[in-house]
């Protein structure tokens, strides 16, 4: 992939990329160049993304209350599923963002595997600790939505609709990132950090603001 293939797959344009952006878009489009070929070349992507990701991984599935032997299992399952899905992958949003993504959804079906309880722990059902960050400023602690389903079908299109955006809401809900971690993520300025994350946010009040209107009503 060229320079302007990387850029038009980041779905920005061009000017607003930062060199830290180019780089981490090209390096991210190597990558998936060895993931999708076979042998040595796949298995040194992988081993790259385990170097990079598969500790904070874990302590994500740790931290939702799996056991050592579970986050391992959890962990390997990611991994397999992302060699299994990186051919039909469409490059929307960071490849961050999409290999979030899929931890989410590993440890979600390994819930929902275990038992009945259909509580989730990514973005599709925050606690409501996170969701009163998430939506702030538009809705504070003290308002509580009149439907909590309504929260959590919003939450659900949202995070469908827009990967990135839910991934970093989440980030920012649960592992408490602030404008520096978010500004290295998108490679831009704690400023541009600053405006992309009101962005996030307005664009979730779109799929939940009525459920606490509702509630005001």
């Amino acid at each position: 992939m060229d320079d302007a293939a990387s850029v038009a797959a980041s779905g920005r344009p061009a000017a607003a990329d930062s060199p830290d952006t180019i780089a981490r878009q090209r390096a991210d489009a190597s990558l998936l160049a060895l993931l999708r070929t076979d042998g040595a070349p796949r298995q040194a992507a992988v081993t790259q993304l385990y170097a990079k990701y598969g500790r904070e991984f874990r302590g994500y599935f740790r931290r939702h209350g799996a056991s050592d032997a579970q986050a391992d299992d959890l962990l390997q399952e990611t991994f397999i599923k992302v060699i299994r899905a990186v051919d039909s992958w469409t490059g929307s949003g960071t490849l961050e963002a999409w290999l979030w993504t899929i931890a989410r959804n590993t440890l979600i079906s390994e819930r929902r595997d275990e038992a009945a309880d259909k509580a989730s722990v990514s973005i599709d059902a925050q606690p409501p600790e996170a969701l009163d960050r998430m939506a702030s400023p538009y809705a504070s602690a003290e308002s509580d939505p009149a439907d909590a389903d309504c929260v959590t079908r919003g939450l659900t299109a949202f995070g469908r609709k827009f990967v990135e955006y839910a991934h970093v809401l989440e980030r920012v809900a649960v592992d408490d990132w602030g404008y520096e971690e978010l500004a290295s993520f998108r490679g831009c300025s704690a400023g541009a950090a600053r405006e992309y994350l009101s962005q996030c946010r307005k664009r979730l009040w779109e799929f939940i603001g009525h459920c606490y209107q509702a509630g005001a009503a």
